[in-house]
């Protein structure tokens, strides 16, 4: 990894061959690697293991109604455009059990759910997604009424974001 005079202290360069021990790191730390990969037919964002299940070669095109993937002339790993899937569904779970209820003695009782969140390193995350996090964190944690399961998601998350290597024009 690089870091130049001209970048904040917690931003660096990723080459591609330092892939694989970043991974490996970020494993050894706890962290669940949720990244852009294959799978049905798509690039869509998922749990990965190693850099190997990353999009390599692969890209998507794109027009009004239509989503196919397509073999790169190359092997860029993050050669496509942002796709049908977004980093939200990790951030904002659609199902989170926050208390679950028992009978003792005839009685009901409410047992809280403790609060707990995935270590989660999202990788290959755009500008234009960031951006979306940020208004999500304005919504969620930034206003008069505070989501704490989603405010201990964003604690537990580590962000590395890529470059836009490409546009999708329509």
């Amino acid at each position: 990894m690089k870091t130049t005079a001209l970048e904040a202290p917690n931003r660096a360069l990723i080459e591609r061959a330092s892939l694989p021990g970043l991974f490996e790191a970020l494993v050894n730390r706890g962290y669940l690697i949720i990244a852009p990969t294959v799978r049905d037919g798509a690039i869509v964002y998922d749990e990965i293991k190693t850099d190997t299940d990353l999009p390599i070669g692969w890209t998507d095109e794109q027009a009004a109604g239509n989503y196919r993937l397509k073999r790169r002339d190359d092997e860029a790993v993050f050669g496509y455009t942002v796709g049908p899937y977004s980093w939200k569904r990790f951030l904002h779970s659609p199902a989170i059990r926050l208390w679950q209820g028992a009978r003792n003695d005839g009685r009901f009782q409410i047992i809280e759910e403790p609060l707990t969140a995935p270590k989660y390193a999202l990788v290959g995350v755009r500008s234009c997604e960031l951006s979306a996090i940020a208004i999500q964190d304005k919504v969620f944690i930034g206003g008069q009424f505070k989501d704490n399961c989603y405010a201990e998601r964003r604690n537990n998350c580590l962000i590395i974001a890529i470059n836009c290597g490409q546009a999708e024009l329509h």
